[in-house]
């Protein structure tokens, strides 16, 4: 199972580091309600996901929030 460090940055909230799944940042994304919740960037269209990388939404705007990502593990879990 292939896990991510990430970290997301929003004006006037605290920034949220965690080590997880694919799903569970899209899970967090969606509670958030953050504007453009899935970044376009951050999944393919064969559903591959970069192993890094920065997005950024509304930089300077006032709905800005960023969102920056690691792979850190693709390790097949034991049966």
């Amino acid at each position: 199972m292939t896990h991510y460090a990430w970290t997301i940055k929003a004006p006037g909230r605290q920034e949220i580091r965690k080590v997880t799944t694919l799903a569970e940042l899209c899970d967090v994304l969606r509670v958030l309600d953050l504007p453009a919740i899935e970044p376009p960037e951050f999944v393919t269209v064969d559903m591959e996901v970069f192993d890094h990388g920065t997005y950024h939404h509304d930089e300077g705007g006032e709905d800005e929030w960023s969102l920056t990502w690691t792979k850190i593990d693709d390790t097949p879990i034991a049966d």
